[in-house]
C-alpha cells in the first residue's frame, strides 16, 4: 500500500536505519515511524524494550505509530487514517525542535553533558521556576541518560548514593553449583577467580544459577553458562528445591544481601555456603530542595537517601508520606524498601536505568 508513493504521494522507506535503530517504515517528509509487531512483542520484556525505544525516538523528535501485524490485515483503513491525520498535523515548522537545537550532534551518546545541560536550562527558563519538574537520581547518569530528562525541560541532580567495595576472599576449592543474585557479586567473583585457578574439572564447567536478565547477560559475557535464570529469589529457590535438592551450592553475594533465598534453601536443608564478594557503603547526602521525583535503583540507595534526609520511619507523619515526591524504582525489591518511607511509588517496566527514566517522564508529565 505504501510502496512507490501509492498513498498520499508519501515516500516511505522499509527497514530504515535511524540512530541506533532500524525501523520498519519511515517517512522523512512527516518524520514518521511505523512499527509492525509480531506475537513476541506481547511479552513483558519486549514491551519494555519497545517502550524505551519509542520514548527515545520520540525524544529525538520523531513521531511513532505502532501496530500489531494482525491490524494490517483486519483494519488497514484505520492505520491509513492515522497516517493521514499525522500528515494533516504536519506544518512547515514541524521539523524536530529539540534536535535542531543540537543539529551538530550525531547521536545523544556522542553529546557532552554541558551541551545537553544548556538545552535543558533553556527549556527550563521558558517555564516559571515553580513549574519546573525537579528530579533527583540516586545514581550518576551517563550523558545520553541525562539527555532523556534534560531534553524534556526537567531539572536534574544526580549523585551516587552508594559505593561498592570489592572484598578479598579465598576462593573455595570445589565450586560445582554457583548462585548469583547481583552483577556486583559476579564482578567480585571474577576479580578473585582470575588470580585463583579453579581445581581440575571446575571453572567454566560449573552449574550457574542467577536472578535477573542483566545478571545472566554479564555471566554469559564472561563465558559462564547459566543453567537457570529466574526473575526473583523466591522463584530461583523453588527451582533449586525441585531439581537440585541434594546438591551443594556456593552463593556469591554482598555483605548486605537479602535473606529470602538463603533462608529458603536452609529451611529445605539444602547445603548452601555464602561467600561475601563485596560490601555496599552508604554515601548519604542531605538535600534542601523539594523534589517532584526521586529515582532509586537499589534498596541500599533508598536506605542511603533515608539516612541523609529522614529522621526515622516512626518520625514520618502520615501526611508527610502522602505528600512525598513520586518515587520511581527500578524493580519490586527496591520498591519494597521505598514503601517504608514513601507512599507515591511506581515501578519501572524493566530493570534498566532507561526504563526508570521513561517511567519517570511519562508519569510526571501526566
Amino acid at each position: 500500500v505504501l510502496r512507490n508513493r501509492n498513498f498520499q504521494n508519501l515516500k516511505f522507506r522499509r527497514q530504515h536505519p535511524l540512530k541506533d535503530y532500524i525501523v520498519d517504515f519511515y517517512c522523512d517528509e512527516l518524520e514518521l515511524i511505523i512499527e509492525l509487531d509480531g506475537e513476541y512483542h506481547n511479552t513483558k520484556e519486549q514491551k519494555a524494550k519497545d517502550e524505551n525505544r519509542d520514548f527515545h525516538l520520540t525524544f529525538l523528535g520523531y513521531r511513532v505509530l505502532r501496530y500489531s501485524n494482525k491490524l494490517v490485515f483486519n483494519s488497514l483503513e484505520s492505520i491509513l487514517s492515522d497516517i493521514d491525520l499525522k500528515k494533516s498535523q504536519t506544518s512547515a515548522h514541524f521539523k524536530r525542535t529539540k534536535a535542531k537545537t543540537l543539529e551538530d550532534l550525531k547521536t545523544p551518546s556522542e553529546s557532552t553533558p554541558s551541551q545537553w545541560e544548556r538545552v535543558g536550562v533553556r527549556e527550563s527558563e521558558k517555564a516559571n521556576e515553580k513549574d519546573t519538574i525537579k528530579i533527583l537520581s540516586t545514581k550518576k547518569l551517563k550523558p545520553n541518560q541525562r539527555d532523556l530528562l534534560l531534553g524534556q525541560g526537567f531539572s536534574l541532580v544526580d549523585y551516587n548514593a552508594i559505593e561498592i567495595k570489592f572484598l578479598d576472599f579465598e576462593m573455595p576449592n570445589e565450586v560445582e553449583n554457583v548462585i548469583f543474585t547481583s552483577q556486583n557479586g559476579i564482578k567480585g567473583f571474577l576479580n578473585t577467580s582470575q588470580s585463583t585457578p579453579f581445581s581440575v574439572g571446575e571453572g567454566l564447567g560449573m552449574r550457574v544459577f542467577c536472578v535477573g536478565q542483566k545478571t545472566k547477560a554479564l555471566l554469559e559475557k564472561n563465558g559462564l553458562k547459566v543453567v537457570k535464570m529466574s526473575k526473583n529469589s523466591a522463584a530461583l529457590g523453588s527451582f533449586i528445591a525441585d531439581n537440585y535438592k541434594n546438591e551443594s551450592f556456593h552463593y556469591f553475594c554482598g555483605e548486605q544481601r537479602r535473606q529470602e533465598l538463603p533462608n529458603m534453601l536452609k529451611a529445605l536443608k539444602i547445603n548452601v555456603s555464602e561467600v561475601k564478594t563485596y560490601k555496599t557503603i552508604l554515601k548519604p547526602q542531605k538535600f534542601v530542595q523539594k523534589w517532584n521525583g526521586i529515582l532509586f535503583y537499589s534498596p541500599s540507595g533508598v536506605e542511603s537517601y533515608f539516612v541523609g534526609n529522614l529522621k526515622g520511619v516512626e518520625a514520618i507523619p502520615q501526611q508527610a508520606r502522602n505528600d512525598s515526591p513520586l518515587t520511581i524504582c527500578i524493580g519490586e525489591t527496591t520498591a519494597e524498601a521505598a514503601r517504608k518511607y514513601f507512599k507515591n511509588i511506581v515501578v519501572a517496566n524493566s530493570t534498566t536505568i532507561e526504563s526508570v527514566i521513561s517511567k519517570a517522564v511519562k508519569t510526571l508529565k501526566k
